[in-house]
């Protein structure tokens, strides 16, 4: 069985020994496209790092870093051999410089659901939630949870959409969708009537700092809030019952409906979006 961990990117790879390419194609979304290009390549160049996406024209757009292992092949070479090919619309290479090859293709990511994002060290970020704190104290907590309220509410429509009608029937895939995130390795569970729905979080990114405040994940909470009431169709409150900050081996947050209701009798989400009642 697979250990699980985290996704490496590729915005740059260094390595001294030998040369390094990046090579990128636009190619033709056709079944056996992808296939063709890396059987071309691999006589060529070892692949690391690759990845491959559809655009917003129907095409698709291959990347890949790779060692080259021949000496008589050269990002020209390569270049010339992967355009040759009928369903390549277009192909540049680039060359290491020095045991450096920079991807400069991309300009920052993007989810599936086309929101922008840019790469931060989740440690920083945790030092900037500190410093929040320090400086303004419960306010600063009280930012980080709205914070993470507006942060949730933001991205429900896209969530709506993949997730369909019944999202309280796929626990498993929310929770996935924030561990893929990089929220934290996540375990969620209910009791047998539905009335709480636990989380356990092992690696919560705002604990990834350590802490000189005693504080609580309130970004997170707040998220979580915003998350599972705008899916569920319920305002929710959300308590956190175990912290890292603290002290404790994990984060522990427990979600219950508002009304005093099973969170599995659900309403559907109101047509503009908003719930009714106080979240807290």
């Amino acid at each position: 069985m697979l250990s699980r961990r985290r996704k490496v990117e590729y915005p740059f790879h260094y390595s001294p020994d030998g040369m390094m390419v990046h090579v990128v194609a636009e190619l033709s979304d056709k079944p056996g496209t992808l296939a063709m290009l890396l059987n071309a390549l691999g006589g060529k160049v070892n692949l690391i790092g690759t990845t491959s996406y559809v655009t917003d024209n129907g095409t698709a757009v291959f990347s890949g870093f790779g060692r080259v292992l021949s000496k008589d092949d050269t990002a020209e070479s390569i270049q010339r051999l992967v355009a040759s090919y009928h369903s390549v619309f277009a192909c540049e290479v680039w060359e290491s410089n020095d045991g450096l090859i920079v991807d400069r293709f991309h300009t920052g990511l993007e989810t599936g659901l086309g929101e922008h994002y840019t790469m931060f060290p989740t440690s920083s970020l945790a030092k900037t939630f500190e410093e929040v704190v320090r400086v303004f104290g419960t306010g600063g907590s009280t930012i980080l949870y709205l914070q993470g309220l507006d942060n949730a509410r933001g991205r429900l429509e896209g969530y709506r959409r993949i997730l369909g009608p019944h999202p309280e029937k796929r626990i498993d895939e929310i929770t996935s969708i924030l561990e893929a995130f990089g929220y934290g390795t996540m375990t969620a569970s209910s009791d047998s009537y539905g009335w709480t729905l636990k989380l356990e979080v092992r690696d919560c990114f705002e604990c990834s700092s350590g802490t000189e405040n005693k504080r609580t994940c309130e970004f997170l909470r707040g998220m979580l809030v915003g998350l599972y009431g705008g899916l569920f169709g319920k305002a929710v409150s959300c308590e956190e019952t175990r912290c890292r900050l603290k002290g404790d081996k994990l984060c522990e947050f427990m979600i219950k409906a508002n009304d005093g209701a099973s969170l599995s009798q659900l309403s559907s989400p109101p047509a503009d979006g908003t719930l009714k009642g106080r979240i807290r």
